[in-house]
């Protein structure tokens, strides 16, 4: 559709062209769609492709992640978004915090390596729909050593 902008002289001012236009999707909307990408995750295996001895962060941080851990990080996001589409987050854009306990055995270094990996593998368990729906991640994450008793 082409719409002609004229002045009282009829002078032509500018032609505005409008091509399929679509009204932005509500928050509400946004939530739905996150909460699908969510179950989308679940079905798909997501947790059990994150981490294992044939992915590169692997070669980083050799240690098994339990898929149980990701189910419970997904049950945490839907509450989040269930908080967000009832209305009890009041923010427009809220933060979201994660705040976790990270164990490790006593003989690894926390490099920055070991950290930006355990952070993106978060970030692949994250659905990107969420990031319309907040303004940032900020990282809480509390590292316990263990270690083996012979």
């Amino acid at each position: 559709m082409c719409i002609l902008l004229v002045n009282h002289l009829g002078t032509l001012l500018t032609a505005l062209i409008i091509c399929n236009v679509f009204p932005a999707p509500t928050i509400e909307q946004r939530v739905v769609l996150t909460e699908e990408r969510l179950w989308e995750f679940r079905d798909q295996g997501r947790p059990f492709e994150t981490h294992n001895s044939l992915t590169t962060s692997w070669n980083i941080v050799p240690y098994p992640v339990s898929p149980v851990n990701w189910f419970i990080f997904y049950n945490l996001l839907r509450d989040f978004l269930d908080d967000m589409y009832y209305g009890t987050i009041l923010d427009n854009r809220p933060v979201l915090y994660l705040h976790a306990d990270v164990y490790s055995p006593l003989n690894v270094q926390l490099y920055p390596m070991y950290r930006f990996t355990i952070y993106n593998m978060i970030l692949f368990n994250t659905p990107p729909e969420l990031y319309f729906l907040i303004d940032r991640i900020k990282f809480r994450f509390f590292q316990v050593y263990f270690c083996h008793s012979p």
